[in-house]
């Protein structure tokens, strides 16, 4: 395939060029040549009036809760948990999760994204899903054990089962995770059997992490310490570390976070909807950028939270400096690959790498006059765009998605509703 002609490529590079009139050509999944004048026998792209932009990564998310939009707006976090959440999840299946995680699949690349890092229930049947999307994502099983050691085993036991069934898959678009839902709900003896596992398989350990002021306060109640300090005693940093939300961090836990370099998700739409606060991005030096699902978002559209991850630390912060469009474009790609140890393979359009890739339609009114791409991509875009490369291969063309029927799929998402 070659996109020829496109009117601007946003790199992402170590240099963060622009490049102007320049083709990209593919072959076999991968970037093989930037520049002008080349040629190709097979599908040319005529790409004059477009903007290409990496794939963008979401890196904290439950595909499957699109199922669950607009069931519980105006509740904190707990109350919207324990009064309605967790009562809809207990009605799911294998089958429901398919669904929902498609229609997550929908959304995310219908506005740009081509990976998700995905937490939940039924991990077959999201993976299934992620399969017929045409994505890439990491998908881990839930577990909470809620201090009961006579569950702790089994529910590991039954991880490991799911992610043998993914790694059998052989699908390198697909890959587990080890996904202990958070210090709230997993004993000590959890977390140290999920980083066991993690090490075991050579996997992510991704989870909530001091999302509440309650969170923090329970664990110091409980455990006599904060929910970093104890996951760092407990050997958990040490392994490959992905703490979503993290918006209560002590000025010890920032610093533990800075020299170990663990990457916290900063999901600003989910934790401003629910007042859990915010996160203190500007402090941190490795954050990546994240939807939550859309119960609590209520979208997936990372476009949008870009925008409102700037704002947000310029408010908690008072102070313009506080947050820049490049570091938050860079979250939503560059950094997010790197969160996900993908960074030689994606995050960036640059030779060699897989051809992860969206277009935008230059002339979208929200992206004129063109003074700054990066600033109207942040500020000002909306989202919709108008095809997506995954892995050398249109998974959105000319705005429609191409590998299931999103109408079909959408009357299925009603009857669930009923």
């Amino acid at each position: 395939m070659l996109l020829r002609n496109c009117r601007f490529i946003v790199t992402q590079n170590e240099k963060r060029e622009i490049l102007e009139n320049n083709d990209i050509l593919i072959e076999n999944g991968k970037i093989l040549e930037i520049g002008t004048n080349l040629s190709k026998k097979d599908e040319i792209i005529d790409c004059s009036n477009k903007i290409i932009i990496p794939g963008l990564v979401n890196c904290h998310t439950h595909a499957a809760m699109n199922l669950l939009r607009g069931v519980s707006d105006d509740k904190n976090l707990q109350e919207w948990l324990n009064e309605d959440i967790w009562p809809m999840e207990s009605k799911l299946n294998g089958e429901l999760c398919y669904h929902g995680t498609l229609l997550a699949a929908a959304e995310m690349l219908l506005t740009g994204t081509t990976y998700f890092n995905d937490m939940y229930f039924h991990t077959e049947y999201v993976a299934r899903a992620a399969e017929k999307s045409g994505m890439r994502c990491f998908i881990g099983k839930v577990m909470f054990d809620f201090f009961d050691g006579e569950k702790t085993g089994k529910i590991i036991e039954d991880s490991e089962k799911e992610i043998k069934k993914i790694l059998d898959l052989k699908n390198e678009r697909i890959k587990p995770t080890v996904t202990p839902h958070s210090v709230e709900t997993c004993s000590d003896e959890l977390l140290t059997q999920s980083r066991d596992l993690a090490n075991k398989y050579n996997l992510f350990l991704h989870m909530h992490l001091s999302e509440t002021e309650k969170e923090v306060n329970d664990c110091l109640k409980t455990r006599g310490k904060r929910p970093l300090i104890l996951l760092n005693e407990l050997g958990l940093l040490k392994n490959k570390f992905i703490g979503a939300h993290g918006i209560h961090f002590s000025e010890e836990e920032i610093n533990i976070l800075n020299k170990s370099k663990p990457f916290i998700v900063y999901n600003p739409c989910s934790n401003a909807k629910l007042a859990s606060g915010i996160c203190p991005a500007r402090e941190l030096n490795s954050i990546c950028l994240g939807t939550d699902s859309v119960a609590s978002n209520n979208n997936l559209n990372l476009f949008e939270e870009m925008k409102f991850g700037v704002f947000l630390q310029r408010v908690k912060y008072n102070d313009v400096g506080a947050m820049s469009t490049q570091r938050i474009f860079d979250s939503a790609t560059m950094e997010g690959a790197r969160a996900l140890g993908m960074e030689k393979e994606l995050g960036s359009i640059e030779i060699g790498k897989k051809a992860d890739l969206v277009l935008i339609d230059k002339n979208n009114i929200f992206l004129n006059p063109n003074y700054n791409i990066i600033s109207n991509l942040v500020y000002s875009f909306n989202g919709a765009v108008s095809d997506v490369i995954v892995n050398g291969k249109f998974a959105v063309r000319n705005k429609e998605i191409v590998n299931f029927d999103l109408g079909e799929l959408i009357k299925k998402v009603e009857d669930f509703r009923g």
